[in-house]
């Protein structure tokens, strides 16, 4: 009985030692966290901040703790939070801040850790707009592909192009890191075009819309006048026409040929009058008593090209 007795007590001291250290818990008051990021003093243009340290031996958690602008004055209380794992993402506004960490365990913690941050002020671009540099304010083109462009924000991430037709509203609403665009519309009409920057936490004005017209419609074929079809003239006299239905016509090209089908033109003249003599002309024909041909097109402000005016044959004589 008594060998019975002493089995039970060796078994129960064994128990007791098992349980013991099943309740020792490692000391870390007089440990140090390692921090990984972000740096002591860290001055950031992001507002995204990752807080990363190494997990500690023996440490169950961690607690940190952010505030404005630091923790002998305090404004505002951003973070305070206790958790598991190395890694903390917080998204901050522009402002100074400090923050803290420190590991916790069953038996105590270590002492806080402070540091600096700072997300960089001048980054805001709420009260900023963009300078655009094309297309200009009034731009009238006959080109259906815009490249638009602007000068680069300091701070600014991306961009946001809002091209606006007048009477249809949004033509496109898009984002781009670059600081140029380019767009093909699909029909003329008059459009405006306004742009803003942007970063993680604040976005700038828009600049005044700048207009711009895009003009496909070429002019009406100019009508000619004088000299009649088979009339006899010397080079004294005048070629006449009329831009009937063409307002917007900039000038006329005066194309001279020696057949009706304009294979040989010897003489092409830019003119914005709607006559010119035939001494005026770019190369005059030869006033030799030849048969000569004559026709038009207007071409308007922007490059758009009329279909040719009707053709009428004179004789040039001396």
């Amino acid at each position: 009985m008594k060998k019975v007795h002493v089995v039970l007590f060796a078994i129960a001291g064994i128990i007791l030692l098992g349980c013991k250290k099943d309740f020792i818990v490692e000391d870390i008051k007089d440990k140090t966290i390692t921090i990984n990021a972000p740096a002591n003093n860290l001055v950031t243009t992001a507002n995204k901040v990752t807080f990363w340290w190494e997990l500690l031996d023996g440490a169950e958690k961690y607690n940190i703790q952010v505030v404005k602008p630091n923790f002998s004055s305090i404004t505002e209380i951003i973070a305070d939070t206790t958790i598991t794992g190395s890694k903390y993402n917080l998204s901050l506004q522009p402002g100074a801040y400090q923050w803290r960490i420190r590991a916790i365990n069953a038996g105590g913690n270590t002492v806080y850790q402070t540091f600096s941050l700072k997300v960089d002020t001048t980054s805001n671009l709420s009260s900023l707009t963009v300078s655009t540099i094309d297309p200009l304010a009034n731009l009238l083109t006959s080109e259906k592909r815009i490249a638009f462009s602007w000068i680069a924000l300091n701070a600014a991430t991306q961009y946001q192009v809002l091209i606006l037709n007048s009477s249809s509203g949004v033509v496109k609403d898009t984002t781009t890191s670059l600081t140029t665009y380019t767009y093909t519309f699909s029909s003329q009409g008059a459009y405006s075009w306004k742009v803003r920057a942007s970063n993680d936490f604040s976005i700038s004005q828009y600049n005044t819309a700048l207009t711009f017209t895009i003009d496909l419609t070429a002019p009406a074929a100019p009508v000619l006048s004088s000299p009649s079809h088979n009339a006899i003239i010397t080079p004294t006299n005048n070629l006449v026409w009329n831009r009937v239905g063409a307002p917007d016509a900039r000038y006329d090209s005066v194309y001279i040929a020696t057949d009706s089908s304009f294979t040989n033109v010897i003489s092409k003249t830019k003119t914005y009058l709607q006559s010119i003599s035939i001494n005026a002309l770019t190369n005059p024909p030869p006033a030799s008593s030849t048969i000569y041909w004559w026709r038009l097109r207007s071409v308007d402000s922007v490059g758009n090209r009329s279909v040719y005016s009707n053709q009428l044959k004179f004789k040039l004589n001396p």
